[in-house]
């Protein structure tokens, strides 16, 4: 059994920073803690970082800066009528959940952070945090719990956090509410019915994501694809869930005049679905078909117009690059989700996002049911008319920087 307690000061002086992020399906938690361990890296070249993941996305994991390594925990995935389950160890849930929580406690334990950051779950999945948090509470490390803008839809996190008891953990083991969004979107306190006292730990940090690229990338990108015309980039983050878009969008091309498409379909789009878009796209030179970019944003700054679905990256990034963009929040059911089990509400996240930066006037929103070839392709023409906007004039972009500085504030001595 591990007896951790407070570790020795790190050869270089710096502090020790552990992030979990537990990744049952999509790449869009584990990159956006890259976005936050890339930040701490450059603001304490000397912390000691430590990333646990389950995520399977090993691509991005050697993103990672010199001073943070990670740790890949066993797999799991929430798909098909078993709902969670684990797709490559042939272990039952029980067993696996079992194995997952004991790797979680005895890795960040021997690590001995200052600080402890966990993404958007506050006890994982299946409680497997729990015991974890109970060590870290008796050892005094410090813990925040990193929520994206819009968690859930916010009737579905009441009803899941009272069910899962996520009210009094957050009020015993975290000593900070980190919101990766702007109340203007979503007033976490208010809409999630916290108590006073955990109210007071949230801190807003603005929208967390890569910094820009320059025009020299821009200029760059367009002359590697030999694009001279206006470009279109079309992704859906992980990929499992956007055929329908990707389709709607090879077939809205050709309708748009002397537009190019940069179609990304993501790591986790199966390979049937990626057959299927590649006979669809055929030998057009209109089209540009790739599986995976490892610097989506310096594409994404080179592009004129953008169209994705409404996940927290990608809108992020939109934001970011100031690109015009078409969204169209996911709520249809395609790939791992078409195998999913329906619950109400799970796809409303998007929605409620789309919603409120359409209001902001800084995406155009296309419902999924009226998506076709031809009213995307409408939307398309109308978006390249539109002037690229400042990102110094949309909502706050500065989250990479401000959970960073959060961050090390927890990792300083506290006086006793």
């Amino acid at each position: 059994m591990n007896t951790a307690s407070r570790p020795e000061p790190s050869e270089g002086g710096g502090p020790r920073i552990a992030v979990f992020t537990h990744d049952a399906y999509g790449v869009g938690h584990v990159r956006r803690c890259l976005h936050i361990v890339q930040g701490l890296a450059a603001r304490e070249p000397e912390a000691a970082m430590l990333l646990v993941t389950g995520s399977p996305a090993l691509e991005l994991l050697r993103t990672l800066p010199p001073n943070a390594d990670y740790v890949k925990i066993p797999t799991i995935v929430t798909s098909g009528t078993q709902g969670t389950r684990p797709p490559v160890l042939p272990l039952g849930l029980a067993e696996l959940s079992l194995l997952r929580r004991q790797v979680i406690r005895e890795t960040v334990l021997s690590f001995a952070p200052d600080v402890f950051l966990v993404d958007n779950f506050p006890l994982g999945s299946r409680l497997e945090l729990l015991p974890t948090l109970k060590e870290l509470r008796r050892i005094g490390t410090r813990v925040a719990l990193g929520l994206r803008d819009i968690a859930d839809p916010p009737d579905k996190v009441r009803r899941d956090w009272a069910r899962a008891g996520i009210y009094e953990v957050l009020d015993r083991y975290y000593d900070r509410i980190l919101i990766y969004g702007v109340p203007e979107v979503l007033d976490a306190g208010e809409a999630y019915a916290l108590s006073a006292r955990v109210a007071a730990k949230i801190r807003y940090c603005g929208y967390v994501t890569a910094a820009s690229a320059s025009n020299g990338a821009r200029d760059q990108v367009r002359a590697e694809l030999g694009v001279r015309g206006p470009l279109l980039l079309a992704t859906v983050g992980g990929g499992g869930d956007g055929f329908p878009l990707l389709e709607a969008v090879l077939r809205a091309v050709p309708l748009v005049p002397d537009l190019t498409a940069l179609v990304v379909t993501g790591e986790f789009m199966s390979a049937v679905e990626r057959d299927r878009l590649a006979t669809l796209a055929g030998t057009r030179r209109d089209v540009l078909l790739r599986h995976y970019l490892r610097d989506l944003p310096t594409y994404m700054a080179a592009a004129d117009v953008v169209v994705s679905m409404s996940g927290y990256n990608t809108t992020a990034e939109i934001l970011a690059t100031g690109c015009p963009a078409v969204v169209v929040p996911r709520t249809w059911r395609s790939g791992e989700h078409a195998k999913r089990e329906r619950r109400a509400g799970s796809d409303a996240e998007q929605l409620v996002r789309a919603k409120a930066l359409a209001d902001a006037g800084v995406v155009d929103l296309l419902n999924a049911d009226g998506l076709s070839p031809e009213t995307l392709a409408q939307r398309i023409t109308a978006a390249l008319s539109q002037p690229r906007r400042s990102p110094n004039g949309t909502l706050n972009l500065r989250g990479q920087e401000t959970v960073v500085r959060h961050l090390l504030d927890l990792a300083r001595p506290r006086e006793r």
